[in-house]
């Protein structure tokens, strides 16, 4: 596959120089801006498949560059945000823009690596269905998974990967619905199929692969079984999306009204996920005593609340 041409935007220099570098050794061609002025010249002057920005810069700002590149210019090219903190505010708002991914500072040159191919993965195929598709009112997919071979990787990757290749979906929607199903997938497997709390949740990554899989061994645990389920409506252009867990359920209308009250939840604070279904979403309902969450999402604009 062609590697992409990448255009870094930030205003230290060393930064730039550093990516640059490290990008170039990589095989990448790579050009720079040190400011979002600069950078929206640049890639109406040139070719560019991919942008990595940063958020906070005088001026222009990261945020302010990713609108004016989707209303402005390519409503598909790829954008990484790179970021020393990412705040509730800054993330709900680059996520209906339509920012591609997110990078923390001080950059990982793996980290970033990883980023740019599994943007690349995601551009094999786009079209390859969708003129069929466009002239279908109504479909409906649903999947039952067994938790013991569970992989929300692979989950997410492979709507993903539907979505873009045969659904006439906007960047930015598609992010939205991305993020959305992420925590709605992993929050099902995690506190309803596992019935972990949510310390144990944040536990470092290989003390909670060995709690999950002392969990699995559970013989009543390793029978549940989680339902995702999406429908897409054509002629109101939206997606419906369901996940459905077989677990204890918790208590959604305590942290639902909450949400409403205070829209503002720090993205470390336990209920973020709640309250990213409840902004990016048209319709969040719980159900089933809190088994099953069901959201509604356009697939033409973002949602504001």
């Amino acid at each position: 596959m062609k590697k992409p041409r990448i255009l870094i935007v930030d205003d230290s220099m060393a930064i730039v120089s550093s990516l640059s570098a490290i990008l170039s050794v990589s095989g990448y061609e790579v050009g720079s801006a040190f400011n979002g002025s600069e950078a929206l010249r640049k890639i109406h002057d040139e070719d560019f498949d991919l942008v990595i920005c940063d958020i906070e810069m005088p001026g222009i700002t990261g945020l302010d560059f990713l609108g004016r590149v989707r209303r402005e210019y390519d409503n598909n090219l790829d954008v990484i945000l790179m970021t020393g903190y990412l705040d509730h505010d800054y993330f709900i708002e680059a996520i209906r823009l339509g920012a591609s991914d997110f990078i923390r500072k001080p950059v990982d040159s793996k980290q970033i690596i990883r980023s740019i191919q599994s943007l690349q993965e995601r551009k094999k195929g786009q079209n390859n269905f969708r003129d069929f598709f466009e002239h279908v009112e109504q479909s409906e997919f649903c999947f039952t998974i067994d938790p013991r071979h569970f992989s929300k990787f692979t989950i997410t990757k492979v709507f993903n990967t539907f979505m873009r290749q045969n659904i006439p979906v906007s960047s930015a929607a598609l992010n939205e619905i991305m993020i959305c199903l992420d925590e709605m997938i992993y929050n099902a497997y995690i506190h309803g199929i596992l019935g972990l709390s949510v310390s144990e949740r944040t536990l470092e990554h290989s003390a909670l692969q060995e709690l999950i899989e002392a969990r699995l061994q559970d013989d009543e645990i390793a029978t549940r079984r989680m339902l995702f389920a999406f429908s897409i409506n054509f002629t109101d252009r939206t997606i419906t999306i369901s996940v459905e867990d077989n677990g204890q359920g918790f208590d959604y209308e305590s942290w639902i009204q909450r949400v409403k009250k205070e829209p503002k939840l720090n993205l470390d604070e336990h209920g973020r996920g709640i309250s990213m279904l409840y902004h990016l979403s048209e319709s969040l309902e719980f159900s089933q005593g809190g088994r099953k969450v069901t959201i509604i999402k356009k697939l033409d604009r973002n949602h504001s609340k």
